[in-house]
C-alpha cells in the first residue's frame, strides 16, 4: 500500500506543483512569455504522462487487476495543469 501510494499519489504531484511553482512566480523574474512557454510545457508532460498513466490503468482493469484504480488517480493527478490551462486561462 505505501508502495503505491508512494509511485502512484507523490510522485505524480511533482508536475502539478511545479506548474504551480512556476505559476507563481514573479512575471520581473522569468517574463510572461517564459513562464507561459514553462508552464505549457510542463502541462504537456503531464498530459503525456496521463495518457500512459491512462493505457497502463485500462490494460489492468481489462487483465482483471485490482490495483487498476492508482493508474486512474496518477491520471486525475497528472491532467491538473491541463485543466487549469484550458478552464481558467480562456
Amino acid at each position: 500500500m505505501k508502495n503505491k501510494l508512494f509511485f502512484n499519489v507523490l510522485i505524480p504531484l511533482v508536475i502539478p506543483l511545479t506548474f504551480l511553482m512556476v505559476a507563481a512566480t514573479p512575471v520581473e523574474l522569468l517574463g510572461c512569455r517564459t513562464r507561459g512557454l514553462i508552464a505549457v510545457a510542463i502541462a504537456l508532460a503531464g498530459s503525456l504522462a496521463g495518457l500512459a498513466c491512462a493505457v497502463k490503468g485500462l490494460i489492468d482493469r481489462i487483465k482483471g487487476n485490482p490495483g487498476s484504480g492508482w493508474w486512474i488517480i496518477s491520471t486525475l493527478i497528472l491532467a491538473m495543469p491541463v485543466f487549469y490551462i484550458v478552464l481558467f486561462e480562456t
